[in-house]
């Protein structure tokens, strides 16, 4: 499929598949025309539109001939044109419902100005496609299994900045949809640094010894129906001779009825023609939701795997001195720099774990855990009233060199 449109507009490809984003006893024939108007339903939901020309059938596979995506009008965003839809292995469910094993999209081919993005074989595995929206197990979410990629890559003036060998999105429900498990992975991640556009950042990259930035991502998340407990135990970026980071989050109380509740706010704000009107309206109704969830922990963990020695001597080389020497100064400003927080217990902690990881880079952890799940409200009120007693409220603390378990 291809596209000619503006940077602006390169966003809604995504609506399309997120919409799209899985059990069935075979159906002795299948409505075409009903599948197809269920499907186009599941777009719907985020206001935008899925027509095409024509379909067809043959055993268990259906087509949705030259399909065309159009948003939401008061979003500017456009129309595009996607190309065939194959929907394979679809089976009937005795509410309505269908299973559809595979779903095949056109390669994508999207050109703005002077940028190009392309992602090919793009697939998803495992669809439920509900007999109306009202009967999805979870408010807005399509139960999907698997949606996966092939190559995706990004070229600006023809060069190639940007390139990822593949995406894959796995998804585990219980029998009763009441848990869920999610996994999402990037492989073959390639930054080509000397195309950035800001000359200091290409310069700085350049001067630390970085010509190109390759490695991965991932993502690995829980959720309980029965207290809402989110936990996202691992959303983490590695990058080759650089580093690793890593953070973790867990809340409770994100339950079906506060999903709910956030699809009908979103629903209200997509509907209301005065987009500031809005967006106002929907970060109210956010706040005030905000309040139901409670927070359990987080993290934030930096693992070195050389940028710390190229930093300390590129920053080093401008003052005249060695990268070793480089970390002493570091080591002997940061009393200073630390004593303008007036929290002394967090200041010990940064300066010791500082000084340990100076010595022997190794890895940095900043974590909250406090005994006893905090409510958000609780959180906001301590922050807008008196910030310093978060470092006690979350239990925060700074370690070096620890293992990732501690």
């Amino acid at each position: 499929m291809s596209f000619q449109n503006s940077p602006k507009h390169l966003i809604s490809v995504s609506l399309l598949v997120a919409g799209l984003s899985g059990a069935a006893a075979p159906a002795l024939a299948l409505d075409a025309d009903d599948f197809a108007t269920k499907v186009a339903a599941i777009v719907s939901q985020g206001g935008a539109s899925l027509t095409f020309n024509d379909i067809e059938q043959d055993d268990g596979t259906i087509v949705l001939k030259s399909a065309r995506f159009e948003a939401e009008a008061q979003s500017n965003r456009g129309q595009f044109d996607i190309g065939d839809l194959v929907f394979k292995g679809i089976e009937e469910n005795g509410d309505g419902s269908y299973f559809v094993n595979l779903v095949e999209f056109e390669d994508v081919d999207v050109v703005a100005d002077s940028m190009r993005i392309s992602v090919a074989d793009i697939e998803m595995n495992g669809l439920l496609v509900p007999a109306d929206l009202g009967a999805l197990p979870l408010p807005g979410v399509i139960p999907l299994e698997t949606f996966s990629t092939g190559d995706i890559k990004i070229e600006e003036n023809g060069s190639q900045v940007f390139a990822m060998s593949g995406f894959v999105a796995d998804n585990n429900y219980s029998d009763d949809y009441s848990s869920q498990q999610v996994e999402m992975t990037g492989s073959g991640l390639s930054v080509d640094v000397s195309k950035l556009n800001d000359p200091k950042v290409r310069d700085a990259f350049a001067g630390l010894g970085y010509q190109t930035l390759s490695g991965d991502f991932k993502m690995v998340g829980d959720w309980e129906a029965e207290n809402g407990s989110l936990d996202i135990s691992e959303y983490s970026l590695t990058l080759k001779d650089l580093g690793r980071l890593a953070l973790s989050l867990e809340i409770t109380g994100y339950t079906i009825e506060v999903m709910s509740a956030m699809q009908q706010a979103q629903e209200l704000a997509a509907a209301n023609p005065d987009s500031q009107a809005a967006q106002q309206g929907l970060g109210f109704a956010m706040m005030g939701l905000a309040q139901q969830l409670s927070f359990v922990s987080a993290s934030i963990r930096f693992e070195d795997q050389s940028l710390t020695g190229k930093a300390l001597a590129y920053a080093g080389k401008q003052q005249g001195i060695s990268g070793a020497q480089m970390a002493q100064a570091v080591k002997g400003m940061l009393p200073l720099m630390l004593g303008q927080l007036r929290i002394p217990a967090l200041q010990q902690q940064i300066s010791a774990a500082a000084n340990i990881y100076l010595d022997n880079p190794g890895n940095l952890t900043v974590s909250a855990k406090p005994e006893n799940p905090v409510s958000l409200p609780v959180i906001m009120g301590a922050g807008m009233g008196d910030p310093k007693t978060l470092v006690d409220l979350l239990n925060v603390e700074v370690t070096a060199n620890q293992p990732a378990d501690q």
